[in-house]
């Protein structure tokens, strides 16, 4: 898992200096709290085919390059069913997510279980469909 050097501030006032683990493309840990970025999923580690283990490998990477060195604002919004922070995650005013997504390593979040497009044969399409 990458781990990278950050300042992240929970709120206007409370920035500092953090050691920011990556554990996939939507999912974070800072001071031992998980953090899900909110809006988006991004493909499985464990995927069930080659290519959404590929992008969950990029989609990984691209998070920490986006959050490496950088003044991460992180506004809490409430927890998931796996108890982790749901949370609008950004870098200089912009959504991590949103990065994420138009560079094809994420799709939008949806309530309802939909067949994740990673392992469709035309997976950009899918995601344009999607996003």
């Amino acid at each position: 898992m990458p781990v990278v050097p950050a300042i992240v501030c929970f709120s206007a006032a409370a920035c500092a200096p953090q050691q920011v683990v990556i554990l996939d493309g939507d999912t974070i840990i800072v001071q031992g709290e998980h953090i899900r970025l909110e809006g988006i999923n991004a493909p499985e580690l464990k995927g069930e085919c080659r290519e959404e283990k590929v992008r969950a490998l990029r989609a990984r990477s691209r998070l920490a390059q986006l959050l490496s060195e950088a003044k991460i604002d992180i506004e809490r919004d409430r927890f998931d069913r796996y108890r982790r922070t749901l949370a609008f995650v950004a870098v200089e005013g912009e959504a991590v997510g949103d990065v994420l997504m138009r560079e094809g390593l994420a799709r939008k979040w949806v309530q309802q279980y939909q067949q994740e497009p990673w392992c469709q044969a035309d997976v950009d399409q899918a995601l344009k469909a999607w996003n």
